[in-house]
C-alpha cells in the first residue's frame, strides 16, 4: 500500500511517501508563515507529478495534533481534501503517537512524550508500546507543568517512563533526569513529529483507514484558540 503522510503541526513541517513498509522519500520544510503557499507544492513535488493519481496512492495519513492552530487546520483540509477528491481512506494521527513510532522502542515500553507549549508548560502523553510495535495513549494529551507532568506519567504507566521523548524532553531535561534518572533522555531525533512517522502509523494500523474520514476528521486541540481566548468565544475546536 502507498500511502502519503502529511505532518504540520510543528514549526517544521513535512510530507512522506510509504510504499509497503518502505519509506520512498520525505520532504521537511519551515511551516512559519509560508505554509499555505508551501504544503501543496511540496506534496506535488514529492510525488513527482502534478497529477497524484500518477503517484498510486492508495490512503492519506496526516498529523491532527496537537500543536500550532493554524498547522494543524491546513494539514487536515489538504489531506481531507484530497481523500475525497480521490476516493481515498484517510488516517489521523496524533503528534505524540508520530513522535513515539519513531522510537522504536519495544512492545511493552512506558513512554512519556512531552512537547513545548506556553512559558513553562508541556503538551503531556504517555503511551505504552503495543505488541504491533505502535504506541497506544493511555490517556488524552493535557496541558501541564512538568512537574505534575512527571507525576502523572508515573500514575499513568504504574511505573517510571522507559523513554523521555519530545522538544520538551530536550528543553526540560535537568529537570527530567533529576525525576526519572534510569529514563532515557532522546534528542533532535525524537523531537518532532515526522510525515513518514504519520504514515507509518497508518501503514501498521490499516483498520484505522477510513473512507468517511475526508469528511469527519478533526485535529486534536488541546488548548483554545487565540480568538477563544481573547474575545471569550466558543468556536467548537475542542469538541
Amino acid at each position: 500500500m502507498t500511502i502519503l503522510g502529511i505532518e504540520t503541526s510543528a514549526e517544521t513541517s513535512s510530507v512522506a511517501l510509504l510504499r509497503d513498509g518502505d519509506l520512498l522519500g520525505e520532504r521537511s520544510f519551515a511551516s512559519r508563515m509560508t505554509l499555505n503557499q508551501r504544503l501543496s507544492v511540496e506534496v506535488r513535488r514529492l510525488s513527482g507529478s502534478e497529477d497524484l493519481r500518477e503517484a498510486g496512492l492508495e490512503a492519506i495519513a496526516v498529523g491532527i495534533g496537537p500543536g500550532s492552530f493554524t498547522g494543524v487546520r491546513m494539514g487536515v483540509a489538504l489531506a481531507k481534501a484530497l481523500a475525497h477528491a480521490m476516493g481515498l481512506p484517510l488516517a489521523g494521527v496524533s503528534a505524540p503517537e508520530a513522535i513515539a513510532a519513531g522510537l522504536a522502542a519495544g512492545a511493552g515500553a512506558g513512554l512519556c512524550v512531552l512537547q513545548k507549549a506556553r512559558a513553562d508548560e508541556v503538551y503531556f502523553t504517555a503511551l505504552r508500546v503495543a505488541e504491533d510495535g505502535v504506541a497506544d495513549e493511555l490517556a488524552p494529551t493535557e496541558v501541564e507543568t512538568l512537574p505534575h507532568a512527571l507525576r502523572h506519567a508515573e500514575e499513568l504507566l504504574s511505573q517510571p517512563p522507559d523513554v523521555v521523548c519530545g522538544n520538551g524532553a530536550q528543553h526540560f531535561a535537568e529537570g527530567i533526569a533529576a525525576a526519572f534518572p534510569d529514563a532515557a533522555l532522546r534528542g533532535q531525533e525524537a523531537a518532532l513529529p515526522r510525515a513518514a512517522m504519520v504514515a507509518r502509523v497508518a501503514a501498521d494500523r490499516p483498520a484505522r483507514l477510513d473512507r468517511d474520514a475526508a469528511f469527519t476528521l478533526t485535529p486534536r486541540y488541546v488548548r483554545l484558540s487565540q480568538a477563544e481566548r481573547e474575545f471569550g468565544v466558543d468556536l467548537g475546536l475542542n469538541g
